[in-house]
């Protein structure tokens, strides 16, 4: 709560001012801080060529300095500070941008000398060409040629997508890819500076560096309303010639409502979004939330569950049930740690096989990457690899052989989260809506074909960030809603990220100004009605508050309202509209 330890400073100098024979001594000392702070903020809105709603706030204190006005100006002080600590404490965001993002990247690996052995070098002082070495588990640091027979490689980072790649050697490894199988070699080609997760990061840092320029809530209304306060000043002088009616004005139309109405209203929506497990990280973010045009969803851990299920088995032979085949399937993926072997495992409990066929347990296993994993079930040498035979819209297929001959296929898929198909549906009666993936156009179109929403499938990282740009460059905010590392540059580019969060997700959730805390999709929808009602509550406040400044102004110009019971009758007009604006946390 450091941001009001100044307005609480000004307001003990306040009060010092009237229980000490010093009276102007602490009020000049009290308006001065508020003075300077005014303008310093000023000057750096101006510097970004940014309105400032501080101008009025500013001309007050000065004029009650020079008519001796100063209790009016020290409670405007007051008044002004308060509203800023409320902002700051509102926008305060605990994130060091990208430093999760760039801790992933590893600093070093192994390099192959020229006399064969290995030493570890810095990633930055690795030349195209070097051999470098890398460990099962390990992130692929740079781009290069694979040196060793066969790779198994996760492409998440890159694709999003659930099925590892199997590579042969000679084939361009990406750096962002996870070594899922032995320790490989790759052949450096380019460097750091020019790798493909390098580029990830860099896409990143543009994005934050040059956000959209977007004008705030209280900057709209504020255009008016400074022009009525200074007609309003000027002709309550120029009928009275009275300072301290000018004054009066002044003083009412402290744009407090403006500073404060918004802020209480987000930061309602901020409390009651975390009750619903929703972290919003910029309070801003509602406001951008509310004027959504566009919503782009990632699909693999998004839409889906991002784990494969086994959906059917086909291609049975004869003399083999699905059962049978389920369960010798699974007692040899159970010595494997490919991500299908444990969908296999999965398969068979969920049908409740572990119990039924215990004697299924397998011997002689053997895994050899490339060409699948071999074990003896019950006296039958069963193999399992990729299958071969099947098209892409079928999803991804395992064969299962007995000896030579083709015992059955096992086809997986991800699974649709519950309540996909009604959210999708719902949003695109008040949304453009699209789906973002790097996987292919048949997959997607099998899973999401029906629901008629745009697909753009084989998206890479940058695709992604393509198409957000291009989507914000034709008019309106877009949002995008990811889960991944793939999807960090579109996310950080959208006007709003939202991201569903996770441990292993932390270069996402920097770069998302929302997170979803549990794998509800509902949840989207659950954010948009919060930013709605957020910011209507948020209009009501201003246009109230406004409308009660505006009243009294016009009896200050009269001269019925003293400077020092207008700056009273200020503070009641913010205590309604705090009032009001407390209404978004329920």
């Amino acid at each position: 709560m450091a941001e009001f330890y100044l307005p609480s400073f000004v307001f003990l100098l306040t009060i010092a001012g009237f229980a000490t024979g010093l009276r102007s001594l602490f009020f000049i000392a009290a308006i001065g801080i508020g003075l300077f702070v005014l303008v310093h903020n000023s000057v750096k809105k101006m510097w970004q060529r940014q309105y400032s709603l501080d101008y009025i706030a500013i001309l007050a204190m000065v004029v009650s300095l020079a008519t001796n006005e100063l209790i009016a100006g020290a409670v405007v002080s007051i008044m002004i500070l308060v509203s800023e600590a409320l902002e700051a404490y509102s926008s305060r965001e605990a994130e060091a941008a990208l430093k999760n993002f760039v801790e992933k990247i590893p600093k070093a690996c192994q390099v192959k000398t020229d006399s064969g052995t290995f030493e570890t070098r810095g990633i930055r002082d690795i030349k195209e060409g070097d051999i470098i070495f890398i460990r099962p588990e390990e992130i692929v640091p740079l781009d290069g040629y694979l040196a060793s027979e066969h790779a198994l490689m996760n492409e998440a980072n890159l694709t999003g997508e659930l099925e590892p790649q199997e590579y042969q050697k000679g084939r361009l490894v990406k750096s962002g890819l996870i070594n899922l199988g032995s320790s490989v070699e790759l052949r450096v080609v380019g460097d750091f500076s020019h790798s493909t997760y390098q580029k990830i990061v860099g896409l990143v840092q543009e994005a934050k560096a040059h956000p959209a320029r977007t004008v705030r809530l209280a900057e709209r209304y504020n255009y008016g309303f400074t022009a009525i306060t200074l007609l309003l000043a000027a002709g309550a002088y120029l009928f009275s010639h009275q300072w301290s009616n000018l004054l009066g004005v002044l003083v009412m139309a402290t744009p407090c409502p403006l500073l404060i109405a918004a802020p209480v209203s987000f930061l309602g929506g901020l409390n009651k979004a975390s009750r619903k497990n929703i972290v919003v990280k910029k309070p801003a973010a509602l406001e951008t939330l509310s004027e959504i045009t566009t919503i782009f969803f990632d699909k693999t851990g998004t839409l889906t569950l991002g784990e494969p299920r086994l959906r059917e088995v086909r291609d049975l032979a004869q003399g083999f049930s699905e059962e049978a085949i389920i369960a010798a399937a699974a007692a040899i993926e159970l010595h494997s740690l490919h991500p299908l072997a444990k969908a296999v495992v999965q398969a068979r409990a969920a049908r409740g096989l572990s119990e039924a066929m215990a004697s299924y347990a397998a011997t002689d296993v053997i895994e050899k990457i490339g060409d699948g994993i071999t074990g003896t079930v019950n006296g039958t040498v069963f193999h399992i690899e990729k299958s071969r035979g099947t098209r892409a819209a079928d999803g991804i297929a395992v064969d299962v052989y007995a000896g030579a001959a083709l015992a059955g296929r096992l086809i997986f898929d991800d699974q649709i989260k519950g309540g996909t198909a009604k959210l999708l549906e719902q949003l695109k009666k008040y949304y453009k809506v699209a789906i973002l993936t790097g996987d292919s156009e048949e997959n997607a179109e099998r899973l999401f074909g029906d629901l008629g929403v745009t697909i753009h499938a084989h998206c890479l990282p940058e695709d992604k960030f393509a198409i957000v740009k291009a989507a914000q460059a034709g008019g309106g905010k877009v949002m995008m809603v990811g889960d991944g590392l793939n999807d960090a540059p579109a996310l950080a580019l959208a006007d709003v990220g939202v991201v569903f969060s996770g441990t292993e997700n932390s270069a996402s959730i920097e770069a998302a100004s929302v997170a979803i805390l549990s794998h509800d999709i509902e949840r989207v929808r659950s954010i948009l009605l919060i930013a709605n009602d957020s910011t209507r509550i948020a209009k009501e406040s201003i246009i109230w508050g406004i409308g009660l400044s505006v009243v009294g102004m016009m009896f200050a110009a009269l001269g019925y309202i003293p400077p020092v019971t207008g700056a009273i009758l200020q503070e009641c007009i913010d205590v309604a509209v705090i009032f009001n604006a407390l209404r978004a946390a329920r």
